[in-house]
């Protein structure tokens, strides 16, 4: 992948983060209107890879990685969807949006640099988590305290670190580290 393409994505993964945040404080209904997106993205998903379809066409070539397109299209966005449902279900306002804040601003930034190899093991560069531990720690200040919102973005981001390291999609951390933020956030005593 080449690192116009790379840029592109997180630039758009922190734009989709943004605007699920802004729906959230700004329609008490949002768990629907993310509920109907996702459904009517999974359908769009199913039909893009039988159909050219013109506008969801091209931004599946400017944002979605190529092995994707053939067989997920939108899959990173439909996982994002899913997991902000997720945590809007599952945990307070105030603790979803500082979950979906840290996987918006951590994730971009915890995964910016390349995946350096050392020995047998997948690690990602040093400055890459700080750089993210920050972000998403800032942005979820917004929501919760800046301590609670340091130990979920420090969760969060090291359960994304031991999925990497086991091998697992790395697109699932769209849900896995909002769970994992928001779990973390529910249980820290207030």
């Amino acid at each position: 992948m080449n690192s116009k393409f790379e840029i592109r994505r997180k630039i758009f993964h922190i734009v989709f983060g943004i605007a699920i945040i802004a729906l959230a404080l700004a329609f008490s209904n949002v768990k629907w209107i993310l509920f109907y997106a996702l459904v009517f993205g999974i359908l769009l998903s199913i039909l893009s890879i039988f159909f050219r379809i013109p506008v969801i066409s091209f931004m599946l070539e400017k944002f979605e990685r190529p092995h994707y397109r053939k067989t997920f299209p939108g899959k990173g966005l439909l996982f994002f969807l899913a997991g902000s449902l997720l945590v809007l279900k599952l945990f307070s306002k105030d603790i979803a949006l500082a979950s979906i804040a840290i996987l918006t601003f951590s994730d971009p930034f915890f995964s910016f640099d390349k995946r350096i190899f050392n020995g047998m093991f997948k690690i990602k560069n040093i400055k890459s988590v700080l750089l993210g531990l920050v972000a998403g720690t800032i942005a979820a200040s917004f929501f919760v305290p800046i301590l609670k919102a340091f130990i979920a973005a420090f969760f969060a981001v090291m359960v994304e670190s031991i999925a990497i390291f086991l091998g697992t999609d790395p697109v699932d951390d769209n849900i896995i580290m909002q769970v994992t933020a928001g779990t973390i956030l529910y249980i820290l005593p207030l």
